[in-house]
């Protein structure tokens, strides 16, 4: 019998070394297994990481623009509200002219823009009154007629059969407005061309 037990002894000592190195080979498969899962989560991590930092980066960048557009756009503002105060202050100034510099002014448009036989209307709150208006040369070389006071700020509408040319300072302001504008732009923000 003992060399039954030998040999079955032989083949458990044979399947136990079979089996332990079935084990080791197991847990060093799990091993590399789990470590390239590991590597594989890591990786996925990682690209995930970076994918929210492309988006974190773009959603930085976009606000940025946004940002930058709504100052461009709050200075422009500012900038027109200056412009505007500018040209508002321009119309006070000519209508509030001194009764000699307002005759001068009003001869001009006269001479410039008056046609033969033209009815004139004079601002209401015009320094001047109708004997200084037609006292003017133009008024008189064309023949104008005067037609009273109206409400207008400042200068004077002429009147025909054919047209009424508006020339309050108002409206030559308007007129102007565009040149006008990047004039003042150009002497109050002169840096920013």
């Amino acid at each position: 019998m003992q060399g039954r037990e030998v040999i079955v002894g032989k083949i458990i000592a044979d399947a136990e070394e079979k089996a332990e190195k079935l084990r080791a080979d197991a847990a060093q498969r799990a091993e590399a297994a789990a470590a390239a899962a590991e590597r594989a989560a890591q990786e996925r991590l990682a690209e995930g990481r970076r994918a929210l930092g492309r988006e974190a980066e773009e959603i930085v960048a976009r606000r940025e623009t946004v940002a930058a557009l709504d100052t461009r756009k709050e200075m422009l503002a500012a900038k027109r509200g200056i412009i505007e105060e500018v040209l508002s202050s321009a119309l006070k100034t000519a209508c509030a002219f001194k009764k000699e510099k307002y005759l001068a002014v009003l001869g001009d448009l006269l001479a410039r823009y008056a046609e033969e036989g033209d009815a004139v209307t004079l601002a209401s709150s015009a320094p001047v009154g109708e004997k200084e208006l037609s006292g003017l040369k133009a008024f008189s070389e064309k023949k104008l007629r005067f037609a009273g006071k109206e409400d207008f700020e400042g200068g004077v509408r002429l009147e025909n059969a054919v047209c009424v040319k508006d020339l309050s300072f108002r409206a030559l302001l308007e007129a102007a407005r565009s040149g006008l504008e990047r004039e003042i732009a150009d002497a109050l923000f002169p840096a920013e061309k």
